[in-house]
């Protein structure tokens, strides 16, 4: 019997582990073992190599986005204070792309000057001093050297940055992400779609918006999107290696805009963030509530299996002793 009921016990120890959430431990700021010296001075220094081949003589802007504390909390720079961005709590590399694909377009959108601006070496390599800690955006974009034609990715780049030992780099390297653009002059189609989130129930949404399209950072067409087009529109250009961006202009009063770059197309999203905190908003969970009722039942079951033991070991007991 005593067999049996410690069977039953491990079935119901493997049962709970099975149905807790199991959670992974990744390297985040809290493992800094120190504050960021806010007043230092950071370098940071960028390759543009593509196909093996080294990018000479390119022009790379570089631009604050946000000022940082020691305790590593960003705050917009004023340049970009118009974006409403939230950049504290961000986790994936997802969301930092979003980030950066947004970030790109009210550049453009608003013709925001660089903080900074120098050109690559013989050998692809541009270094910027003087630095302070930050949250920076580099940017190049499409460029052609010998007949070669190849895209370079924007680089969002957080100075100081933190190694594996949890110490603070105030040196920074970065080789940006490349892609060869073949010479090819097909016809490609874009889109832009307009995303609405977590205004649901609510009246707050316009009868239409207007999107701006640029090509190359210069303004290319300007549409009026609605609920009778499905909130979405399409265009074909020559696939010419041109940077398209898109920006929605006049953003609805309690909304904030990200753009995200899926492809050939432009997700626009309107996020509604309500000035009054007590206002009710659909915001994320921070917790799983899943399982809740299977946590529940389950208490429920091992309860009721730990009684009907009991009671059984009593039984055995008292014919034991007769």
């Amino acid at each position: 019997m005593a067999k049996r009921r410690m069977a039953v016990t491990i079935i119901l120890l493997c049962l709970c582990f099975w149905l807790t959430p199991c959670y992974a431990m990744a390297t985040s700021t809290t493992d800094a073992s120190e504050p960021i010296n806010v007043n230092a001075e950071c370098t940071l220094t960028l390759s543009y190599t593509c196909d093996g081949t080294a990018f000479e003589d390119v022009s790379l802007k570089v631009y604050k986005v946000a000022d940082v504390s020691s305790d590593f909390q960003y705050k917009l720079t004023s340049s970009f204070e118009k974006s409403a961005l939230i950049l504290n709590g961000v986790r994936t590399n997802g969301e930092w792309d979003v980030i950066r694909s947004t970030l790109e377009a009210h550049i453009v959108a608003e013709n925001i000057a660089a903080d900074a601006i120098a050109k690559t070496d013989s050998e692809g390599i541009v270094c910027f001093e003087d630095l302070k800690p930050g949250l920076y955006l580099a940017v190049v974009g499409t460029v052609t050297q010998e007949d070669i034609t190849c895209f370079f990715d924007s680089a969002l780049v957080a100075l100081p940055g933190l190694n594996t030992e949890g110490v603070w780099e105030y040196q920074v390297t970065v080789a940006s992400k490349s892609e060869l653009i073949p010479p090819i002059d097909d016809e490609i189609e874009l889109k832009v779609l307009k995303l609405w989130k977590g205004d649901e129930g609510r009246n707050n949404r316009p009868k239409s918006i207007e999107v701006e399209i640029f090509k190359d950072g210069e303004s290319y067409q300007k549409v009026e999107l609605s609920q009778d087009d499905n909130w979405s529109c399409s265009w074909t250009a020559k696939d010419d290696g041109a940077k398209w961006t898109v920006i929605e202009r006049n953003t609805p009063s309690g909304y904030t805009m990200t753009l995200e770059k899926r492809g050939n197309s432009f997700v626009l999203t309107n996020t509604y963030t309500p000035k009054n905190p007590d206002e009710p908003f659909d915001a994320p969970q921070t917790g799983d509530t899943s399982n809740i009722m299977l946590y529940v039942i389950l208490m429920i079951i091992s309860g009721s299996m730990l009684i009907i033991l009991g009671i059984i070991g009593k039984r055995n007991a008292h014919e034991e002793n007769k």
